[in-house]
């Protein structure tokens, strides 16, 4: 999949022309809008005005440093931020689809309620409740508040993007506080949906990021050699292609959208490394309403259950370039990760076979169906020398069957079987550590990104597969 053809088209409006979300291709199924069509679209949006949308209702934290700014009028979202040294807005509220605000994705697709059917430029997202509004300027709802000055809180009602003033059947709440230039948020969606349908991995904005258009330099790390002080990279897209924004692997955790200056916002994500970004338009503005913008969201794939309550944490920085590297270096976990399942599936997701739901009991059991089932790891990374093996903790309930373990390298698009070893399971379903080496494949070396289980070369119908636990071991581990 091409880099620039990841996404849909860029920004959300009230006649969607030119999308904010969906950091992913439209379903098979669904024919991407061409550039006529959004051409088209773009003068409708031209029609409408900013008086549609209701007065301002704002809650600040400032610490001197940074100063936030949630409307309550629009669920919550951030649209202000400044530093103490650039006191104007950088966040971008031209519609209702920008800002700094919780976007979750799953099926079906189309997503239809009642008689009410998707905008036809938003086919292909399915549901996909976002905490501003809707394409049709329906504000989300507030329906809690707190701000005593060292945290603010909210909750509120989000709505369905692609529809007219249906409410999304979930609740997003945000608690925010500062610590010098930093901003820590952390994010949770509490599902509700009579939908039980369990519907495949879709890709999560964490949250997405809409700032002003003069913050028009994507910055990151996206070499093999992280935490070293190896040159920067400028992530470039080209805005004008039908799916405009650029995926690349922030080997660091971290990106940033900076002026010419050096200066902007960074977005640090302690437990991911894939992002999505990049600028919409010509304009180079410093106006909050104006048309063009720039973006980025760090990104996990999930399976996203009916009634799953998911949360994660998100690092924002006002300041230079050089200050934010070094903040959010600091903060990074630099150790190869583990994956316990004892409450969630830790950021993997699951294709072709079922599990028993969200909570999940001390493990995640896994039945399998009559395709080759797959587990695959949210983006990670970690260098191969640092964990040339691995330890599953796991039980197989069936015939005895031999796993296939892959493994991607920064730059891989896929998992290959050239980058695979395979485990031996016993079908006897007792608990046992399995050690898995890496370290004589002569694919398994530089920066790895992500991990993935085959339960089998063959389906095994009904079988059960149950991962107790995934930890990338060091050198001196040797069982």
């Amino acid at each position: 999949m091409a880099a620039a053809a990841t996404l849909r088209s860029p920004l959300r409006s009230p006649l969607p022309a030119q999308s904010s979300l969906l950091p992913r291709p439209p379903p098979e199924d669904v024919k991407p809008k061409t550039l006529p069509v959004l051409a088209f679209l773009l003068q409708a949006v031209a029609a409408w005005g900013a008086a549609t949308l209701p007065a301002p209702r704002m809650s600040y934290l400032d610490n001197g440093e940074v100063r936030i700014g949630m409307d309550l009028a629009l669920g919550g979202a951030v649209t202000f931020i400044s530093g103490k040294d650039h006191p104007g807005n950088i966040i971008n509220s031209a519609d209702l689809g920008r800002q700094i605000q919780m976007s979750h994705y799953s099926g079906p697709w189309p997503y239809e309620v009642g008689d009410k059917k998707p905008h036809p430029a938003w086919v292909g997202l399915g549901w996909n409740p976002i905490q501003t509004g809707d394409c049709h300027l329906n504000p989300s709802e507030v329906v809690e508040h707190r701000n005593d000055g060292k945290e603010l809180y909210v909750r509120c009602i989000p709505m369905q993007w692609p529809l007219e003033n249906v409410r999304g059947d979930c609740v997003f709440e945000t608690w925010t506080t500062l610590e010098g230039p930093v901003v820590h948020m952390r994010f949770r969606c509490t599902n509700r949906r009579e939908d039980k349908t369990r519907y495949r991995p879709s890709p999560q904005e964490l949250p997405a990021v809409y700032t002003i258009s003069k913050l028009w330099r994507l910055m990151s790390y996206t070499g093999d050699q992280p935490f070293t002080g190896a040159p920067l990279t400028h992530v470039a897209n080209d805005w004008r292609k039908p799916w405009p924004w650029t995926r690349f692997t922030a080997s660091e955790g971290w990106a940033a959208l900076v002026d010419d200056a050096g200066w902007g916002l960074g977005v640090f994500k302690v437990d991911g490394s894939e992002f999505h970004g990049g600028i919409h338009g010509d304009g180079r503005s410093e106006d909050p309403k104006h048309g063009s913008t720039a973006y980025v969201a760090p990104i996990h794939n999930e399976n996203f259950d009916h009634d799953i309550v998911y949360e994660h944490r998100t690092e924002f920085m006002v300041g230079r370039l050089e200050e934010m590297r070094r903040r959010f270096n600091a903060m990074a976990e630099r150790t190869p990760p583990v994956w316990r399942f004892e409450r969630d599936r830790q950021h993997w997701t699951l294709r072709d076979a079922t599990d028993s739901g969200f909570p999940l009991s001390g493990a995640w059991t896994i039945r399998l169906g009559e395709r080759q089932a797959r587990l695959e790891s949210g983006g990670r990374g970690w260098r191969a020398e640092s964990a040339p093996s691995m330890r599953l903790r796991v039980a197989y309930a069936g015939r005895p069957t031999t796993a296939r373990i892959y493994w991607k390298r920064l730059g891989d698009e896929h998992f290959d079987r050239e980058r695979s070893v395979t485990l031996d399971l016993e079908g006897d379903g007792q608990v046992r550590n399995r050690v898995v080496g890496f370290g004589r494949s002569p694919g398994y070396r530089g920066w790895i990104t992500a991990l993935a289980i085959e339960p089998g070369e063959q389906p095994r119908p009904d079988e059960i597969l149950t991962l107790h636990a995934v930890e990338l071991l060091p050198p001196t581990v040797r069982n």
